[in-house]
This record gives structure tokens, sequence and C-alpha cells, in this order.
């Protein structure tokens, strides 16, 4: 099993089909993005050609830092490049060796990111392993580039001309943006005193920005099998001068306990829901770093909050969406507080952007909205708030959120559904031109949202209401499965419209298909458009078999017979590819973790349990291709090298369904009905230190020859309701025994 001090590598040459492979330095605060050849090339385009270097969001520190190695002797000169990266689940390393050439030294460069502290700590060791003596110039340069994150300019804070660098020793330079209270402290412990400034000093890489480069330079003979070792610092803060020097000594000072902090908590992380597998080590190790990957994706700003950002290095803000995906995720690993401290940011910013109950789309770090919200997620927030109480047992935090999940639901159903048919109009999870309609994602979530209001009103004692929210669920779940029902094929439609809306957008859809060499497409629609008469009449379309037609299975709306067809007839190679599910069963050309996890808990639901394995470990088969220990937004290596919505993708079907933990933490009970797919039975399962409300629980099962063997231990002694092949068992003893054929 892995632990906080496992590691994952790879090598130049491993990676040679993937030139540009990023690497994540994360703490709560500062993440730092280059390449794992230990570069910082420019790249990106939300900020264009910055979204690498060293982040303090919502501000930037740095383009980068190199070292640049001089053998005086041979006459040898080299900006070090890495021969092997390595992934630790508290920061990384560097290996270099061939890629100094000749010069008779390796290099180590370790790096990690204090969890709570606004700065970055690297270590640098150099062993010459010649016979002999070997004299070295060492240039050790950092360029910084103090400016915004995206988005800001159309809030009116804009990038200052130029960064203003002073040194405050000979190995410690203080950097301001000349406009702004933005700092930024770089300093080493390389030993010497000479240094550099200047805005035309570069390293080996002319970065984009208007900032200044700053380089350390010594010169230092190390005698043979002799090592020296040193660290760069680098601090900053959005606030003052003074903060920035604080956080500096802190790191100085400091960095050893720091470090040894952060391995606790990355430790402490892999125990909190840990998965044992017998026989299933990959599964069980994959399961323990996408815990991790969670972490890393963790953003502090101070005055907005602290919450789970969408991905990096592209997305690394705050989403509606994506939360309402990912979030189902960090409760079933317990971390019940990033859950909640998401949540209210999207809460706030909400209320402050819209005050209708309308959630927000997305929040940059300098707490811009660059979109008031797509309409699924609005339902899907309301949703997501029922799921944090089932888990947590929190009650001021549904107080909390209960008046503005009421107002989204008055949005939904008046604003955003004026034709009175309980399917909302506008844009869902499919961001694509033209699909702003009555769309699959939007209807089965806002019954979802309905239901969840019933149980939320009743916990409120809001009974008339609930009765309100409950008659409204029944027809519009009666609903979907009529309207979005596709009787031919066997599936739930994409949109629901009618034939005069969706004629004015049939020729950008087929152009779009032609574009990504689809062959067929305008006689697939056009087959669609012959069979409708009534040219007003709304019916659903299958326009491009997208991932969310999976919605109504995996959020339990469809109806049983219905959803098992469908399952069926999405179990083949027009859905499902090498890694997962793809983004459409028409295009076929993309795959991510969270169209293959919501088809995973569909499967769950209404299908196989074997499939939904199937599915999870496609997806697996993405994990290290790029970044090691890490699995990509688009699989098997595009996008963000780390995805939040993963942590749903994994866990909630392994969790969920497979282990069957299903909480109510506000009646201090939990209901575990395991699906054991086949390839675990027979073996040896624990699921560790789960986390519901104020309790702990560990369950230990095994399946053979359909038989359940089910120990649970309930220091709690919460009651404990156990579900197997249609037979139930309670029991709140402090351990739990259970035999069930």
């Amino acid at each position: 099993m892995y632990n906080s001090d496992s590691q994952l590598s790879s090598t130049q040459a491993v990676n040679s089909k993937h030139p540009f492979n990023v690497y994540l330095t994360a703490g709560e605060y500062v993440k730092a993005i280059g390449t794992q050849d230990g570069y910082f090339p420019d790249f990106g385009h939300h900020v264009a050609n910055e979204m690498g270097g060293v982040w303090l969001h919502p501000i930037k520190l740095l383009d980068g830092f190199w070292l640049r190695v001089t053998d005086l002797d041979r006459g040898i000169s080299v900006w070090s490049k890495s021969d092997e990266y390595i992934t630790y689940p508290w920061g990384n390393a560097f290996h270099y060796d061939h890629g100094l050439g000749h010069i008779p030294v390796a290099i180590e460069r370790e790096q990690f990111a204090p969890e709570h502290e606004k700065g970055l700590v690297v270590r640098y060791d150099l062993h010459n392993y010649a016979d002999r003596p070997t004299r070295l110039k060492l240039e050790l340069l950092a360029r910084t580039d103090l400016r915004p994150v995206w988005f800001s300019d159309e809030i009116g804070i804009l990038d200052g001309a130029k960064d203003i660098v002073e040194a405050s020793t000979n190995r410690v330079m203080h950097a301001k943006d000349c406009d702004h209270e933005w700092h930024a402290m770089i300093g080493t412990s390389l030993p010497g005193e000479q240094y550099e400034i200047g805005e035309a000093l570069f390293g080996p890489e002319f970065t984009s920005g208007q900032g200044c480069g700053v380089k350390f330079e010594t010169t230092v003979t190390l005698e043979a099998d002799a090592r020296l070792s040193f660290h760069l610092f680098v601090a900053g803060s959005y606030a003052s001068k003074q903060e920035c020097e604080a956080t500096y000594e802190t790191l100085v000072r400091e960095h050893a306990r720091l470090l040894v902090e952060k391995k606790a908590t990355y430790e402490a992380i892999r125990e909190r829901a840990e998965l044992k597998i017998e026989g299933e080590s990959l599964f069980s190790d994959i399961f323990s770093w996408v815990k991790w990957n969670n972490q890393w994706l963790v953003q502090q700003v101070d005055g907005i909050g602290r919450g789970l950002t969408a991905g990096s290095p592209h997305y690394p803000w705050w989403f509606g969406c994506d939360n309402s995906y990912s979030l189902q995720g960090v409760l079933a690993i317990g971390d019940h507080e990033l859950a909640k401290d998401t949540m209210r940011i999207l809460l706030d910013n909400s209320k402050k952007q819209n005050g209708n109950g309308r959630v927000v789309h997305e929040i940059t770090t300098m707490g811009a909205v660059s979109n008031p919200g797509n309409t699924q997620e609005t339902a899907h927030y309301i949703s997501m708030v029922w799921d944090m109480y089932r888990w947590t047992g929190d009650r001021a935090f549904l107080e909390e959120h209960y008046t503005y999940c009421v107002q989204g639901m008055d949005w939904l159903l008046h604003e955003m559904d004026p034709d009175g048919d309980l399917f909302p109009s506008g844009y869902g999870i499919i961001e694509i031109a033209g699909l702003n309609m009555e769309l699959i994602d939007s209807a089965v979530y806002t019954a979802k949202a309905m239901q969840s209001l019933v149980q939320m009103s009743l916990e409120l004692g809001e009974a008339e209401r609930a009765s309100q929210y409950e008659a409204l669920a029944d027809r519009a779940i009666q609903a979907i499965n009529t309207t979005f029902w596709n009787e031919e094929q066997q599936l739930y439609a994409d949109a629901v419209a009618s034939k005069q809306d969706v004629l004015p957008k049939v020729e950008f859809l087929i152009s779009m298909a032609e574009q990504n060499g689809i062959q067929g497409y305008r006689e697939y629609l056009e087959h669609q458009l012959t069979h409708v008469q009534d040219e007003t009449v709304d019916q659903g379309w299958l326009i491009n078999k997208n991932w969310v037609i999976s919605t109504p299975m995996e959020s339990g709306i469809a109806d049983r017979a219905k959803g098992e067809s469908a399952i069926r007839h999405m179990r083949n190679a027009d859905f499902i590819g090498p890694y997962g599910s793809y983004l459409s069963g028409t295009f076929q050309q993309g795959t991510m973790t969270i169209s293959t996890g919501v088809h995973a808990v569909a499967e769950a639901m209404y299908g196989d349990i074997d499939a939904a394995l199937d599915l999870l470990q496609r997806m697996n088969g993405s994990f290290s291709r790029v970044l090691p220990g890490s699995m990509n937004e688009m699989s098997p290596d595009y996008g963000c090298a780390v995805q939040a919505w993963t942590v749903y993708a994994l866990m909630v079907p392994t969790i969920g369904h497979m282990i069957g933990v299903q909480p109510e933490a506000h009646r201090r009970s939990v209901t575990i009905a395991p699906k054991i797919p086949t390839a675990w039975q027979g073996k040896d399962i624990q699921l560790n230190r789960v986390r519901i409300g104020d309790a702990w629980i560990d369950i230990q099962l095994r399946v053979e020859q359909g038989q359940l063997k089910l120990q649970v231990t309930n220091e709690s002694q919460w009651n404990i309701r156990v579900g197997w092949q249609g037979k139930t068992y309670m029991s709140s003893e402090s351990v739990v025994e259970v035999s069930m054929a």
C-alpha cells in the first residue's frame, strides 16, 4: 500500500510521446506548475502564456526558476534539465545527471508548498561523483511576474507595467508590482555574495510577462564524492510587504517542521476512507492517489474562502457544476470541512452575483464571476445540499442553505420554465453553442432537486411545502420518462424541443459533425426530422447522444424498465472506449473521468456492477499516463493534469455502491448494502475510517458463493442497517457481525 512517502516517477524517455508534461506542487495557498524536465515554459489560454509558474492565487509570483551549472575546469556550461521526475503526495523531486552533459555532478531537486503558508520551498543537493575535485560556478535564476488571475481585467484589476525588485540582502530579493500591494520575496542559502537584478535577465526560457530577473551566483569546489545542499525560498503576499517578510522568515526558519507537518497531513488523508482489497493493490493505490489529488486542488484565498477548485493547470478556480459532482466524492472520503467550505463559496458568490436562487457557474480566485450560472447547476446544487446533510448531519448548514435552495427552485420553475412543463431551459453541462434547450441533465437534476427539497422541508418542519415539492417531483419524473424517452433507440434523449425550434440549429449541428469527420450525421438528423408531423409539439431529440443521457439512471429518476433498457443499450462500443465513456455516442472523440463516473453510477443503479467496475478500470488505465500519480481531465492524456471531479468518478461508485455506504447522519444511521463485482468476490475487502457525521466506522466484508460476511466497527453505536439480496439486518452494537446468504 502507498503511504505519504510513496512516489511515482517518469523519465524523459518514457514521456517522449508527451514532451509537454506538467506537474503540480500544491499547498492550500501556493501552486507551482512547470514541466517534468524542471523547466517553466509559457503556456495556457485563459491568461495567455501565463498559466504556469508559481501562483499565490489570485496573483502570480514567478514565471519560474532555473539553475545553470558551469564546470570551470572542463569549460562546460548547461542549464540543468532533469532526467527523471518524481511525484510524491506532498511534493515533487527532479533528478539531473545526463541532462548536465559531461559535468560529473548529479543533482537532486526536491520541492513542496507548505500547506498553510504563502510560500514554496525548494532544496537542491549536488553530488560530485568524480574521483577528483570539480570546480563549479552555480547560477540560480528566478523570474518575477506579479500579475492577477484570469478575468481580472473585466473587473478593473490590471497588471502593473513592471515589477520593482530590490535586494534586501545579497541573498534575498523583494519584488513589488508597481501599482498594487502584491509582493514576492526570493532568497537562497546558496553560499556566496554575487547577485544580479535586471528586466532583461532571463534563464533558458524567454518567458512572457512584465516581470524582472534575479540571479544568485557562486563559485564552489566540490571534492571527490562531496555534496553541496542549498535551498530556494519563495514567499508572497497580496496584502502587504510585512506579511510577505513574515512568511519568508517562517519558511527559512521552519521549513523542516513544515515538511513534517505536510507529510502528516497527507498520511491522515490516506488513512481516512482507506480502501484495501485483497489482490487488487493497484485499484487501492489509485484510490489513495485520487484522495491526494483532491487535496492538491484545494485553494485558500484570504477574504474569499477555501474551496475545491476544478482542475490544474487550466481551471484553478471554483465551479458550481464541477463541485456539485466533486463534493459527492469529497463527502465519501470524509473531508466534510472542505465540502462545507466550498459550498459556502458557491452560496456567498451566488447571493452576491444573482441573489435569486441561481447558482453561479465560475468564480475566479479574484472573486469575479464570469458566468452567472447554467441551468443545470442550480438544480444540482440543491441536491448537493441534501447530500451534505445526509453525510454530515449539520443542521446549521442545512438552515444556512435552505432558503437559497427554495429560491433556486423558484427560479428554475418560473424564469427558466416559461411553458410550465417542469423542464427548465438553457445551457446545461454540455456547453455547446446551440444546445440551450430543455436538456436532459437540467430536467433530471431539477426533478432530483425537488425530491431533495421534500426531504429538506420535512426536516425543517415545512410539511406543506414538502407536499408541494413531492407533487411537483412526481409530475416531473413522469414527464421525463415520457417525453425524453426514445422508444425506437431505447435511450433517453439529449433534449426536448419542437421541430420548429430544432430546424434553425440543424445546419450548425451538421457542420460541427462534418468538421469532426462524422459521416452520415445529416441523414441521422433528417431521419428524426421526417418522423415529426406537428412542428409545434415538443418531443425528445437524440442530437449527439451526449454522456448526460446517463443521468436519469445515475440519479435514480429513470423508470426501472426503461433505465435497465437504456443502460443495456449504452453498454457497447458506440458509448464506451478504451478509457471509459465517450462524451458523445455520436462523435466518440473524447472521454472524461466525469462521463465515465456518471456512467459507472448509472450501471450500479440500474445495470450490472461488473460493468460499473469495467468502466472504472478503463478510467484507471489513464492513471499516470501524463502526470505520475494522477488522471487527466480528458482520458487518457489531455486537458487538466489533475481534475477534481475524478474524486466523484472513483469514490461514488466504489464507496456508495460497491461497498454500499448510504449515510443518514441526521438520524445517526448508516445503511451498508454492498454490490460486490465478480472480480472482487472471494477476497477480503476493507474500508476503514469512514466518516459519517461525528462517527467513524470500519467496514470489513467478504462475499463468497453468494454469502456475505460483514463486520462493522461502530464505536459510536449508531444504527447499522445491512442490506443483502433483499434481506436486511439491523444492529447498534459497537461491533456488528453479519453473515447473510
